[in-house]
């Protein structure tokens, strides 16, 4: 019975997950910019113009980044490698429009993402029973 219990919570669990997944999926480019463009403007106190600026921006950067994703004659090292560079590309941009104030704000919380985003993948590598990407360290044992 308890077998039985826990096998539906697993399969529902990850149907519900698959269903967030494929929902992030089917975001259309505007949709994406859009999104991005409200954490902005909510995080930054974005006014109208600014706004409309940087929803210009974004959706440049997310159309930039989809082809690149499209693109299947590049190494995901070469993808990833465009894709920082629309990165850096876009922060420039960023500052043209924000504040200068609103641009330390904007720094610290792509710092925030980047230290999260670090978090989770090593958490990931740590489940994946401790592989160790090509130029990277391993971490000391605790044993």
């Amino acid at each position: 019975m308890k077998t039985l219990i826990l096998a539906l919570a697993i399969l529902t669990g990850g149907t519900v997950m698959a269903q967030q997944q494929e929902k992030r999926e089917h975001q259309t480019a505007e949709q994406r910019a859009t999104s991005m463009t409200e954490r902005m403007s909510t995080q930054l106190s974005l006014d109208d113009a600014q706004k409309a600026k940087i929803q210009e921006i974004n959706l440049g950067v997310v159309k930039k980044n989809e082809a690149i994703r499209e693109n299947t004659s590049l190494t995901h090292e070469q993808k990833f490698a465009q894709m920082k560079e629309n990165h850096t590309a876009c922060a420039a941009q960023y500052k043209t429009v924000l504040t200068s104030d609103q641009y330390i704000k904007y720094q610290a919380w792509e710092k925030e993402k980047q230290e999260k985003m670090q978090a989770k993948h090593a958490e990931k590598q740590g489940e994946q029973g401790g592989r160790v990407q090509k130029g990277t360290k391993a971490a000391p044992s605790s044993k």
